[in-house]
């Protein structure tokens, strides 16, 4: 990876500092230091860099860096830990290679303090949740994900003769523990309020069991909560004895185990009430589910419309109210209603009849408040995911304007280098490098934009019939100097397909063809070959690119695909973006994509497209618009370069002074354009869209509302690339738009066929 791009990828990340370091003799050299962690560490830049540890860290923390230094330039990837001035950091080192030796280290540091802070504030909340458990007068253990006893108090022991270790139905059985729950049934160990906790990372509260010991059968009321202190779930089961109570009770519960059971056993609330609104039953679920303060007992004979108070003010739902709801021929009714604090129930009202006559009215509350939160989050997300994709194009938009605004210095002056005969060989090389690297950039920076543009679903094609065979020969035209330059055999096999028409976008073909053909050429051996065939299969057009190249292994078919997957030990650096961008391409035009290979013979890249009739082949086609406007028939054209970047002006001034039918004069604002347009003769105007004064929408409507320049060609020239910007700027009536970096003799075509 390209240490620019790898930095820039931390940058994104938003670590807290990053370092550069090399090795000068037996040194450490900081050569890059940066980020908001080494202030608060007390540092500056200045303190760092050109300067090793030994320089502003003390002897200690110095010579442990210098230990981790050396490791990494061995050729470790490696983390240490490092606490300076009250603050604990992490430091991730990347050793960075070049032709197999390390040439540098990069890494990054990130502020761990509240990290250590936690982990302190969990060990003191270990020891005082220690000393509670030992005082307090239930019976209190803490039971492992192993099912381990691991702290317990001297009642566990007094109350069943347990002590801390494994508790398994082996460890129960030994000290003679079973429990049985109030119906005489017994209690499985899988169905223990802690092992159920362990198992469910829920709480079981409330289960009353008996234990029989000695012969006497002792009751207890056992509660099981989920801890996680330490990322383990391990479970807090608290108990104490209630035989006393419990014996007094068995009559009392005999008479209404029915109800009981029922109740106990329903996920959702229930409240029934006589035929006076009176409450005559009422279930745990619902006593959670409202909030409510006392025991289940004390709402037993109470109006059930005390509850009124727990429903939302001014809610949208339709509020119950329990004593006028009539009588039995109503029948079931479901509505939703919220209470004030946050809880959303859907609650359905049953009549109760006995003997064809009303008797009450039974009421179930389910709680859905979950669900209503899903669904609202839901729609949150889905909008958060449009502002993200408008935050992301927009974004992309700007880094393609800022990128394009200095690749068209470079490229523009390297092309004015170009035309130089003077040159000597050597110098026309250096020329030609500099403008392939700026085209490859400039390509790489589109097929970033293409992929997402069609990741965010706003990629459009525009699909026509056409002659595949024209489109192929001019790409495979456009590549022969390049495989001359390596010594590689460009062949094209016709066979049956001289003539062949499929439906496709021409732009992006070319785009697939161009992709397709770059890699055949650049992962080929010198001397080697590239062939491309094609065939036809039914109503498909199949394309073989095919090289003699250092081939793919299997595996790796699925992951080229993929979009910045890159396969290591090929010797040639890139992107990851060509061949995801064929597959979208392809896929997008109804066709498809595929590769075999054989490492170290080539590979054989295919891709598909439909076959249209040769007659839906539209051969007519529209006449260009005449873009000549009103320019007088003068030898000598004058043009107006409304911009403010000084580099861009002398470009052009530069490119024009090649042409005597040309003279340029210059505004560098909106303003002064205007000034110069209303004042001096002028035959064409190029306007830059992104002034420091005024828009170039604005600059645009002003010239077009002056009768006496309204009928002169204006071209926008801009770093905007985007397709929605181009047609934009079109579609408000400007003559073109020339995209920077500007191809020079494009644009000089273009200036030329206004001039004639």
């Amino acid at each position: 990876m390209p240490y620019s791009r790898y930095i820039s990828q931390l940058d994104l990340n938003n670590t807290g500092m990053i370092f550069k370091v090399k090795k000068v003799g037996d040194s450490f050299i900081h050569t890059m230091c940066e980020g908001e962690l080494l202030y608060r560490v007390g540092l500056t830049p200045n303190d760092v860099i050109g300067k090793e540890v030994y320089d502003f860290y003390p002897e200690d923390i110095a010579k442990t860096k210098t230990h981790f230094f050396e490791k990494a330039w061995a050729g470790e990837f490696l983390q240490y830990e490092t606490f300076l001035n009250g603050v604990y950091y992490l430091t991730t080192i990347r050793p960075m290679f070049e032709q197999g030796k390390v040439v540098e280290l990069i890494a990054t540091s990130i502020n761990i303090s509240d990290k250590k802070i936690q982990e302190e504030e969990i060990r003191q909340r270990e020891i005082m949740y220690r000393s509670v458990v030992t005082n307090m007068t239930e019976a209190i253990l803490i039971l492992d994900n192993n099912r381990k006893i691991t702290i317990l108090n001297d009642n566990v022991e007094k109350l069943t003769g347990l002590k801390s270790g494994l508790l398994d139905e082996a460890t129960a059985a030994k000290f003679g523990i079973t429990f049985f729950t109030e119906d005489g049934s017994m209690l499985e160990y899988s169905d223990w309020p802690g092992v159920v906790t362990i198992k469910t990372g829920k709480p079981v509260l409330n289960v009353i069991a008996s234990i029989r010991l000695n012969g006497k059968q002792r009751w207890f009321r056992l509660n099981s909560n989920p801890l996680n202190i330490t990322g383990e779930m391990t479970a807090l089961v608290s108990f104490f004895e209630i035989t006393t109570e419990k014996e007094q009770e068995m009559e009392l519960r005999e008479s209404y185990a029915f109800q009981k059971t029922l109740l106990d056993n329903l996920e959702s609330g229930v409240v029934a009430t006589d035929h006076q609104g009176k409450i005559t039953l009422i279930n745990k679920k619902i006593h959670r589910m409202l909030g409510l303060e006392k025991e289940i007992d004390f709402y037993i004979g109470n109006y059930a419309k005390q509850f009124y108070k727990l429903w939302k003010e001014k809610t949208n739902t339709t509020r119950i109210e329990f004593e006028s709801l009539p009588i039995k021929d109503r029948e079931k009714i479901t509505k939703e209603i919220e209470t004030g604090n946050g809880h959303t129930f859907q609650t359905s009202y049953i009549p109760f009849n006995m003997q064809d006559k009303f008797s009450g009215n039974i009421f179930q509350f389910i709680d859905i408040t979950e669900r209503k939160k899903m669904e609202t989050a839901l729609t949150t997300a889905k909008e958060e995911a449009e502002r993200a994709n408008m935050a992301k194009s927009d974004f992309l938009a700007k880094m393609s304007h800022e990128l394009r605004t200095p690749l068209n210095g470079v490229l523009g002056f390297a092309q004015l280098l170009e035309m130089d005969a003077s040159l000597t060989e050597e110098q026309a090389d250096f020329i030609q490098e500099i403008i392939s690297g700026g085209r490859h950039l400039l390509h790489l920076i589109d097929d970033v934009l293409d992929l997402s543009r069609i990741d965010s679903g706003k990629f459009k094609l525009k699909l026509d019939i056409i002659d595949f065979n024209s489109v192929l020969n001019e790409c495979i035209k456009s590549f022969h100097p390049l495989a001359m330059s390596k010594n590689i055999t460009l062949r094209k096999k016709m066979d049956e397909c001289s003539k062949v028409f499929v439906q496709a976008d021409p732009i992006r073909l070319k785009q697939v063809i161009f992709n397709l053909l770059t890699n055949a050429i650049k992962y080929n051996r010198t001397d080697g070959e590239v062939s491309v065939s094609m065939q036809t299969l039914s109503d498909k057009l199949v394309v073989h690119i095919t090289d003699t190249g250092i081939g793919i292994p299997h595996e790796e078919f699925e992951n080229i695909f993929q979009p910045f997957h890159r396969i290591d030990g090929t010797g040639e650096q890139g992107a990851g973006i060509g061949l995801s961008l064929v597959k979208q391409l392809t896929g997008l035009m109804g066709g498809n994509v595929g590769v075999s290979s054989v490492v170290g013979k080539g590979s054989d890249f295919w891709f598909e497209l439909n076959i249209k009739p040769q007659g839906d082949f539209d051969t007519e086609r529209a006449p260009v618009k005449n873009t000549k406007s009103e320019l007088t028939n003068s030898a000598h054209k004058q043009i107006l370069y409304i911009e403010d970047n000084e580099s861009n002006i002398l470009l052009l001034d530069r490119v024009l002074a090649s042409d005597p039918s040309f003279s340029l004069i210059v505004g560098r604002s909106g303003r002064e354009g205007l000034k110069i347009a209303s004042e001096q003769k002028t035959d064409i105007i190029l306007l830059d869209l992104n002034l420091p004064d005024m828009n170039g929408d604005e600059v645009f409507d002003s010239l077009k509302n002056n009768k006496k320049i309204a009928g002169v060609p204006i071209i926008a020239l801009s770093a905007n690339a985007m397709p929605y910007d181009i047609k934009k700027t079109t579609q408000k009536g400007f003559t073109d738009y020339v995209t920077k970096p500007i191809d020079i003799n494009k644009l000089l075509n273009l200036l030329k066929k206004l001039h004639s």
